[in-house]
């Protein structure tokens, strides 16, 4: 599917209110400052000012910040320590997040003066665990509260009075630490290891307007092969398909896909479990079991801008060319081989709108219409059969990815009017309707091949801006629970913009693409490619 989509925090204070810390004992409260920046946020000003805090756990022997929303308040730090104690989610321990911090520690007070967070805690903060257990709640609270502009070190305090020596361990705590007394449990960017290959070469010719879907067992890409004349104009086009299988490492040619003349419009894919969904210039179904092709009846509204499958349905809504945009959509069900028109939205069209199905909703995200003009987002709930808006506006992006990852659709590169290549990215909850910030992914993409693991978003290929637009040929790999983008191994293909891409479970397969070279007094000539690879990283 052309968009996919992707969890992962927003690690900012945000948010128009100044930031302040209760003091216990104070008989007022002590500044905070100005929430800190973060660099490479395009579309700060479009989002909701909802602060948030980092609050940071256990992984391994490193420490790793997480995000936590909240309402304003002047005792944001006694919040974040209380989220601290509170611990990691059930989501965020399934991913390897733990907290060194007894559960039945309870926090007397924090107090701030000359840089240095003065923290109480119940004796039983000291209680139980080794060394390594010991330097990570210190690390942890350390970390937690130096977040805050006019927190530089921590003295701790058990019960009122300081702590010289903490614990049985004879850890000496008769000063204020600081980050740099815990540096060894700095997190650190993610490692990805793995392999790649090549893929052996396909049956069919290099195409255009690409798709492809995994079955379980083959991936399987379709699209359109053109004969193009000399000055790089399309003379004909058909329909090709074919299959890979990776446990043979072999591909073999399906049958001829139903073609048709003419503009093809918008196109996506979707798998069934049992059939592959073209949306295209003909709407078509493939079942590998027989190696056929068959048309679909026709559908009653849309344009294809955006294809899901619901388990149950295809889901398609929006689209256009040219000036012209629908706000229209149908679902389709196989079981019975028919359509229903879906209800209208409260939003108008997009042409190439982005989103995600949720496994609830189908979530469009907002966008712009044809003149440029901003366009809300939406949701609609096939069940039943409605629409609601979602919440305030992001900036309109336009060639992003999107995915959901079981909490958020997470959403990737792209483009923004006037401000050409995205760096954030945008994290979207259906829960709370609202929307939050990515780590920067260091330099801007749009036309890419990415894929949801269960785990991480694996992106590669496509366009980036490192000071001029120029192809990219090296994948990132974007851990939601970190916040953090990590490079890939390099790849053995060419830099190419929209291939197509699968996760099998195992394994990244990339296929197909294209690149477009231009000379001076002289047409800009397009190459499509046919070949492709496989990355297998040593953990998913």
């Amino acid at each position: 599917m052309r968009t996919l989509l992707i969890a992962a925090s927003l690690i900012v204070l945000g948010g128009s209110l100044g930031i302040i810390l209760a003091a216990r004992d104070s008989g007022g409260v002590v500044s905070l400052g100005a929430p800190p920046t973060v660099a490479g946020s395009e579309i700060a000003n479009t989002l909701p000012s909802q602060p948030s805090f980092e609050v940071w756990f256990a992984r391994g022997e490193r420490l790793v910040p997480v995000a936590r929303a909240h309402e304003p308040t002047p005792g944001v730090a006694t919040a974040a320590i209380n989220a601290l104690i509170a611990g990691p989610t059930r989501a965020e321990r399934k991913s390897g997040l733990k907290n060194a911090v007894p559960t039945d520690t309870r926090l007397l007070g924090i107090t701030v003066k000359n840089g240095v967070a003065n923290i109480d805690f119940t004796s039983e903060y000291q209680s139980g665990g080794g060394s390594l257990s010991m330097q990570m709640r210190l690390g942890q609270v350390v970390y937690t509260l130096t977040q805050f502009p006019t927190v530089k070190a921590v003295r701790f305090q058990l019960d009122g009075a300081p702590v010289n020596v903490f614990s049985g361990e004879g850890i000496i705590l008769d000063h204020p630490v600081s980050r740099s007394d815990y540096a060894e449990l700095a997190p650190t960017s993610p490692t990805v290891t793995g392999t790649w290959r090549l893929l052996p070469r396909a049956p069919i010719a290099a195409p255009d307007l690409l798709l492809s879907v995994w079955t379980g067992k083959e991936m399987i890409v379709f699209g359109r092969v053109e004969k193009r004349g000399p000055a790089d104009e399309i003379l004909t086009s058909t329909n090709a398909a074919a299959a890979y299988d990776p446990a043979s490492d072999s591909w073999h040619q399906l049958a001829s896909p139903l073609s048709a003349r003419g503009y093809p419009g918008n196109w996506d894919a979707v798998w069934t479990g049992r059939e592959m969904l073209v949306w295209g210039d003909v709407n078509q179904a493939f079942d590998p079991s027989t190696n056929r092709w068959r048309r679909l009846p026709p559908a009653p509204a849309g344009r294809g801008g955006i294809v899901v499958w619901t388990g149950d349905e295809l889901v398609e809504w929006g689209g256009g060319c040219c000036g012209d945009v629908s706000s229209a959509g149908a679902a389709y069900n196989p079981s019975t081989d028919s359509w229903r028109k879906i209800a209208s939205p409260p939003v108008g069209g997009q042409q190439s709108p982005v989103g995600a199905w949720t496994g609830k909703e189908l979530v469009i995200l907002p966008g712009q219409d044809p003149e440029g003009r901003p366009v809300g987002g939406a949701a609609y709930d096939p069940a039943k059969d409605t629409w609601r808006r979602i919440g305030s506006k992001p900036a309109p992006l336009a060639g992003a990815h999107a995915v959901w990852d079981d909490h958020e659709v997470l959403v990737a590169g792209g483009t923004r009017p006037g401000h050409g290549l995205l760096k954030a990215g945008l994290a979207y909850n259906p829960a709370t309707n609202r929307f939050r910030r990515l780590a920067p992914i260091g330099s801007g993409r749009a036309g890419t091949a990415a894929v949801w693991t269960g785990r991480r978003l694996l992106v590669w290929g496509g366009e980036t801006f490192p000071g001029a637009t120029m192809t990219a040929g090296h994948g990132l790999s974007y851990d939601p629970i970190g916040n953090r983008w990590s490079p890939l191994p390099p790849s053995p293909l060419p830099a190419r913009v929209d291939p197509t891409a699968v996760w099998t479970g195992r394994e990244l397969i990339v296929w197909g693409g294209r690149t477009t070279a231009c000379r001076s007094n002289a047409p800009c000539h397009t190459r499509l490619h046919a070949d492709g690879a496989a990355f297998r990283p040593t953990a998913p």
